[in-house]
């Protein structure tokens, strides 16, 4: 909707577009309107903010601009020449790739190697699933495994980004297991006896920049920190 500006006839025709509900509320959590965008495609719904507070009179937004602004907020976040220097993507929140297949605990069905350190075993499409619970509970709210998950119906897929930044994908989950992991107040419990025996691997984020992924992370864990940990709503 336009509003008309002040003046003579001279400016009569013209409108002046005002910010969408959506912009104001980015600029109210100190997000730009292209970092704003970007964590809505992530999320994939129209408003990636809400269940945050979004009145300055209420004690818990003064608290949620505090932690969104420090600097503790990114400390475990790294960046794409972080992980490259470490030689592999450090999926498991920190572990090298190495250790990572130690995890895996893999056994075998016919010639079919399971887990999926090695990725997707039949044909799945490996980009992120749309990241709808941000953030994700955690009984660790200081060092969390996850900071925020999704799940594709259609694919099987559970992404979840580790609380280094990095978004990773479990495959061949049903909508039970997905039902049963948001439940979980423990996210990284719920991965390592259960999604940890499924074929797995890093998402292919080539379409996400690492801007994008870096205001998404911030929402995402200045959230977490916020709520202390406890469960959230995912979002619609």
């Amino acid at each position: 909707m336009g509003v008309r500006p002040t003046g003579g006839g001279g400016t009569r025709n013209n409108r002046v577009s005002q910010p969408s509900a959506q912009e104001q509320l980015g600029a109210f959590y100190g997000f730009s309107k292209n970092q704003t965008d970007k964590i809505q495609k992530i999320t994939g719904v129209d408003n990636p903010f809400q269940g945050l507070p979004t009145s300055a009179s209420k004690g818990e937004f003064g608290e949620y601009k505090e932690i969104i602004s420090m600097p503790d907020t990114m400390k475990y976040f790294k960046s794409d020449k972080q992980h490259a220097d470490m030689g592999y993507t450090q999926n498991l929140a920190g572990l090298p790739y190495e250790a990572d297949a130690g995890y895996a605990r893999p056994f075998y069905e016919e010639d079919l190697s399971i887990p999926g350190y090695k990725g997707p075993q039949y044909e799945e499409d490996d980009s992120p699933a749309a990241l709808t619970v941000v953030p994700t509970s955690t009984t660790n709210p200081e060092r969390p495994r996850t900071v925020a998950a999704g799940y594709d119906a259609e694919e099987e897929k559970i992404t979840v980004v580790f609380r280094d930044g990095t978004f990773y994908n479990y495959y061949e989950v049903s909508n039970t297991e997905w039902q049963a992991f948001k439940a979980r107040v423990s996210k990284g419990q719920y991965i390592y006896k259960y999604l940890d025996f499924k074929p797995r691997g890093a998402a292919d984020v080539q379409g996400i920049s690492q801007t994008a992924r870096k205001a998404f992370y911030k929402l995402s864990r200045a959230s977490q920190i916020s709520a202390k940990g406890k469960k959230t709503k995912a979002l619609k």
